[in-house]
């Protein structure tokens, strides 16, 4: 059977907050963990978004509501998982998604674009755990699991700002996990290369996409259900003994 198959429940009653939710990954991880039985709270800062993919997971049956959030901001970090314990009175998994890059030269790049880089792929990954743990903790266990980048391992040209924050999620999935091992809590991060999300795709040509990916060692893209199933993989209960990882899903690219 293949890991999203819906008879194996993998995350069956399971309380999971996603950021980023209506995003190209963020929506494949949340239909996803909804196949597998987990109730979800949908975050994004697009609401009209986040509530369109709420609806869409109801019609499959499973439980899931939705909330505007700026990750950014400590205080709409707090309403989110303040509603989330209001809804189920737990929160077993967090999954970190929220982010966005600036393709610009670092010259041409001002303080305040810096900043909202930073905060929105960096601070976001703070916030939210640091406002998950209290309930972790009183639960003895609970998983966090981050979205990186490749652009975290290899650097990016143009992308100077996405790239070290992204680095950051790393280093912080690992500092985290040093800090939280002992209570039964996980944190791990996932870092996908080139994925196929409408965003992304958006931003090249045909012939401009098909030229990139034909120089990638699989010679295409990750399917953005592909770095869902490796978020799922970390997110699940049998998954015990993982933490402090950053899981690369890029189709062997980072060997180049």
């Amino acid at each position: 059977m293949s890991i999203g198959n819906p008879s194996l429940a993998l995350l069956r009653n399971k309380i999971a907050i996603i950021t980023g939710a209506a995003g190209g990954i963020g929506s494949a991880v949340a239909r996803l963990f909804g196949r597998e039985g987990a109730k979800l709270l949908i975050a994004d800062i697009d609401a009209v978004a986040a509530e369109q993919l709420t609806r869409d997971i109801e019609r499959n049956q499973s439980q899931a509501f939705s909330i505007a959030v700026d990750v950014t901001r400590k205080s709409s970090v707090h309403d989110m998982v303040g509603r989330a314990l209001s809804l189920w009175g737990r929160i077993d998994i967090l999954i970190n998604v929220a982010g966005g890059a600036l393709r610009r030269p670092v010259l041409e790049v001002d303080e305040s674009e810096w900043d909202a880089i930073v905060n929105l792929n960096l601070k976001s990954v703070f916030l939210c755990s640091q406002a998950v743990l209290p309930a972790m903790f009183q639960q003895r266990g609970g998983k966090i699991v981050s979205i990186s980048s490749i652009y975290g391992f290899t650097g990016s040209e143009t992308r100077a700002s996405y790239a070290a924050a992204k680095a950051g999620v790393a280093v912080f999935t690992k500092s985290l996990a040093l800090e939280v091992a002992k209570a039964g809590i996980q944190v791990n991060a996932v870092a996908p290369g080139l994925a196929a999300t409408e965003r992304v795709r958006s931003q090249y040509t045909d012939k401009q996409w098909q030229d990139r990916v034909a120089t990638f060692p699989m010679g295409r893209a990750a399917e953005p259900d592909e770095v869902a199933r490796a978020v799922l993989f970390l997110a699940q209960e049998e998954n015990s003994y993982i933490t402090g990882q950053t899981i690369h899903v890029n189709g062997g690219c980072l060997m180049w």
